[in-house]
């Protein structure tokens, strides 16, 4: 052997140093494709209170409808709380109610919604800070909220915003609502008997509307 010439077991060694050193930078590019470590995504209030519900949390799906005329304007509120199902439909921008409806509820109906409501991604949410004020102009623009009734040392009732999110039925409008829509929809509909028929009787308080001819009401939208 000439001096300076690696031995066999030098040569060894050093293949297993290469091999292990390649093993690692794989591993290490392999966590950082797939995900890896990485920082928790925060949840938001109401994804908080959705998990761990209390007695003085509700949620509430509204619905305004087609920007036009204040008196051909429509929208829709429905609430759900422990003790109550609320849907208020109402005509024009200064809230003048067409029709207010309440009905009971229960602990166990209450807990049962809100775990159904989770499960379609009632408060998932997507990154989006565009202003909703006026889009989907000839359609409707829906929000979903959670919040809690707080009563202050007067017995006085207000409420306290966890989250609120938004979408709209217009193409390419979706907000920063990133849950499964029409579920969504149809499980605050299910709560209260004969909601359809309410939203009905609204859309016929609208009828007349100047676009009438041209101009769909969106009412139709949340059947």
């Amino acid at each position: 052997m000439q001096r300076g010439q690696p031995t066999k077991l030098g040569t060894a060694l050093l293949i297993i140093v290469v091999v292990a050193v390649v093993v690692l930078g794989i591993s290490w590019v392999g966590q950082l494709l797939f995900g890896g470590e990485s920082n928790p995504k925060e949840v938001s209030a109401g994804q908080k209170l959705l998990n761990e519900p209390n007695d003085q949390m509700a949620v509430r799906m509204s619905v305004r409808g087609p920007v036009n005329a204040s008196e051909n304007h429509y929208s829709i509120v429905m609430t759900i709380s422990v003790g109550q199902r609320r849907i208020t439909t109402y005509r024009g921008y200064d809230g003048s109610v067409i029709r207010d409806e309440r009905l009971g509820n229960t602990v166990i109906a209450f807990h049962d919604f809100l775990a159904a409501l989770n499960r379609a991604g009632f408060m998932k949410e997507t990154p989006n800070d565009a202003p909703n004020q006026g889009i989907c102009a000839t359609g409707q623009l829906i929000f979903f909220e959670v919040f809690e009734y707080v009563t202050d040392e007067q017995g006085n009732v207000t409420e306290n915003l966890a989250t609120k999110l938004w979408t709209t039925t217009c193409d390419k409008l979706n907000g920063n609502f990133a849950g499964l829509f029409t579920n969504v929809v149809s499980l605050f509909k299910a709560q209260i008997p004969g909601s359809q028929a309410i939203i009905d009787d609204a859309k016929k308080a609208v009828q007349n509307s100047v676009y009438r001819d041209n101009y769909d009401t969106g009412l139709g939208s949340i059947r």
